[in-house]
């Protein structure tokens, strides 16, 4: 495995942005967005091997106020977010990068996919609908319990937040969520995140620009994600011209820890659609029937 490159940042609208740059500096960009409250380790861990399979250049982006990054709370809007992170893109993605959203981070790619000439997008339990109470989501229900758990009994939020949110609540999926999401919250920094939350939703127009959108988009969701749904996914993979809808049975908003084999499959399989996309191989234009 080629060993990371040193953390750069990158600035635009008084942000700091940290990116860990993996991979041949030649190679194609894949730029890689976490959760809200989340970092970038989540991703790394759990999508850097098919993603370093095909050969790309993976630019692991702590959004501002998350991570090793700084923000600047008064641009702190979901389209200033947009802007910088398009800049970004623009000065050190190359041509076509691809890009990977997870939740809030799906969604700010739904802006880069508006604006930015990408290649192909992979967004995982995507917020499509920001207004919480508009979503169309299943009741919560855990799809698979576990037997008793070992919650830190030094962190009273461990138990509360992982209950809140887990549908696979297994000693596994803990260890993973004790690991990767909750060093990532404590360490975001909450003034940012609440002035975020203040200017949530995009202010331009959407929809009437996804049509444009060239590359293929892979959208996986989790069933019982009680957080975002699917539904309105189906939406937004009906407004895309070449797009795939998967929805993973017994698993929810968690959805890389609780299936992380699952998503990493996916992975491979749009990574191979937006390269014969890319390369017109022969067998990517259909003839007629026959």
């Amino acid at each position: 495995m080629m060993a990371a490159r040193p953390e750069h940042r990158f600035e635009a609208l008084g942000h700091r942005i940290a990116i860990d740059e993996r991979g041949d500096a030649g190679a194609r960009a894949v730029v890689i967005l976490h959760a809200l409250t989340g970092d970038r380790r989540l991703l790394a861990e759990v999508l850097d091997e098919p993603l370093e399979r095909a050969g790309l250049r993976r630019l692991y982006v702590d959004l501002p106020g998350h991570g090793a990054s700084t923000g600047n709370a008064a641009a702190a809007a979901a389209d200033d977010l947009v802007r910088a992170l398009a800049a970004l893109i623009l000065h050190g993605g190359g041509t076509a990068p691809l890009l990977v959203g997870y939740s809030y981070g799906a969604y700010l790619g739904l802006g880069l996919l508006r604006d930015v000439p990408l290649g192909g997008a992979l967004l995982v339990c995507p917020v499509v609908e920001p207004d919480f109470g508009r979503r169309l989501r299943l009741p919560r229900q855990v799809a698979r319990p576990g037997a008793a758990l070992a919650f830190d009994p030094a962190d009273p939020q461990e138990q509360a937040t992982f209950e809140e949110v887990a549908v696979v609540q297994s000693a596994e999926v803990l260890a993973a969520y004790r690991r990767l999401v909750m060093p990532a919250s404590r360490a975001a920094d909450r003034a940012f995140v609440e002035a975020v939350r203040q200017r949530y939703v995009m202010a331009r127009p959407l929809y009437d620009r996804l049509g444009e959108v060239t590359g293929s988009v892979a959208i996986v969701c989790g069933h019982r994600d009680h957080w975002v749904g699917f539904e309105d996914a189906a939406r937004l993979a009906r407004a895309l011209p070449d797009a795939s809808l998967h929805v993973l049975a017994g698993c929810g908003q968690l959805l890389p820890l609780e299936e992380p084999a699952r998503l990493r499959a996916l992975c491979a399989d749009w990574l191979a659609r937006t390269e014969l996309a890319r390369t017109g191989l022969p067998g990517t234009v259909s003839g007629p029937p026959i």
